[in-house]
């Protein structure tokens, strides 16, 4: 049996019916590659925060494994120990030394991973989505929960890039959050092309999460079919730890 269909077996017979009422609560973070603004290791911030915030997912952009600035630690591994979560990594650029990506750190069995790659043209850097399929209790149910960084240099690789995105999610069969660095404020016309298929948490707040550019780029999206409604959201303005808010959201399954 090939690893795809065994996944896509695994994956059908985990969408049995959710329990009512059931809640999820989630974490997206840019790291700024596990460094201060000032240029210091900010890891052991970032593992109180989330532990702090008693967060049940966490999407994590711009995160290191092995990379010489990262003095060869793997930050995946740390946080994970540190937090006590479970940890899926996505590789998005290879370096001399190590890589650098996004991760997710789960408080219950990621059963599966996916890492997709995105279109980038011209000069961009390497992009990807990772999606981890959770199994949440008390049912064993899934929730498929991805994260991504968008192109922060280019309007046509973030359109294309979330074309994709979108292209990939808007049909899954599991409920879907998408964690992402966007690098577009609630006003960019990206944003408006995504609402047809997306809805962001927070949409009734202007709270910014880059306060260098005092915008919004940091975002939950779920799909606008009501499998899940968002019952909390808040941003911790926190910038001692990164030059990004870390953003949180409770969502409720129906």
């Amino acid at each position: 049996m090939t690893d795809r269909l065994l996944l896509n077996l695994l994956l059908v017979v985990s969408c049995s019916s959710y329990a009512h009422g059931q809640t999820v609560t989630t974490m997206t973070y840019n790291i700024r590659h596990g460094l201060t603004t000032t240029n210091q290791s900010n890891l052991s911030r970032v593992a109180d925060l989330i532990k702090k915030s008693k967060v049940d997912l966490v999407a994590i952009q711009e995160i290191d494994s092995a990379t010489v600035r990262s003095l060869g630690r793997n930050q995946v591994r740390y946080l994970a120990q540190a937090t006590g979560l479970k940890a899926a990594y996505g590789r998005a650029v290879t370096e001399r030394q190590g890589s650098h990506g996004l991760a997710i750190l789960s408080r219950y069995p990621i059963i599966a991973t996916q890492v997709v790659q995105l279109p980038t043209s011209g000069e961009g850097a390497r992009r990807v989505l990772l999606c981890a399929y959770v199994e949440l209790p008390p049912k064993g149910n899934t929730l498929r929960f991805c994260t991504a960084k968008l192109d922060p240099h280019s309007v046509a690789n973030r359109t294309a890039q979330a074309g994709t995105v979108t292209a990939l999610l808007k049909s899954s069969i599991q409920p879907v959050v998408w964690a992402v660095d966007l690098h577009s404020h609630t006003d960019d016309p990206l944003i408006r092309q995504m609402a047809r298929y997306w809805r962001y948490a927070g949409i009734n707040t202007e709270q910014i999460t880059f306060p260098d550019l005092v915008s919004r780029f940091d975002y939950l999206l779920t799909r606008p079919n009501g499998e899940l409604t968002q019952s909390n959201y808040r941003v911790l303005e926190e910038n001692r730890t990164s030059d990004h808010y870390p953003v949180i959201a409770t969502f409720r399954l129906r």
